[in-house]
């Protein structure tokens, strides 16, 4: 992949925001504030490039807008998807417990001669900040 200017500042938005699941127009407007403005065509060639080397992660939302998030490191990190504000964002807590979970499935696949596996898992509900607003905003 070449390094350019389009392609440094999308790696540079998501290192500033590495919980984020961006759609494409929310690339598209990150980038022209980055002063790399660049076309809907060319934003869905660098997400399929980044997604293509394994830099990003494709998702479906409820929605069923594309998004594009950080590439889990080692095992599936869940994402949380807000039914009332549509924020997205990784969870972090009970993440070992999820993984832990997740061994026996993973091995039984494998077993059964698999490979690559990999997992996405989506939770979706109302956000602490949705279900309560006063509790939200002091946390």
């Amino acid at each position: 992949m070449r390094a350019t200017r389009a392609t440094r500042a999308l790696a540079q938005l998501y290192a500033q925001q590495p919980d984020a699941a961006l759609s494409e127009a929310q690339v598209e407007a990150g980038l022209a504030a980055a002063g790399a403005p660049v076309n809907r065509v060319t934003v869905y060639r660098m997400l399929d490039r980044f997604a293509a080397a394994g830099v990003l992660h494709r998702q479906v939302d409820a929605a069923r807008v594309t998004r594009f998030a950080l590439a889990p490191q080692g095992a599936a990190r869940p994402r949380f998807e807000c039914d009332d504000c549509h924020r997205h964002f990784q969870l972090s807590q009970g993440c070992a417990r999820v993984h832990s979970a997740l061994g026996p499935v993973l091995e039984a696949l494998a077993t059964a001669g698999h490979e690559n596996l990999a997992v996405e898992i989506a939770v979706r509900g109302r956000c602490v900040g949705c279900a309560h607003p006063s509790a939200g905003a002091s946390a």
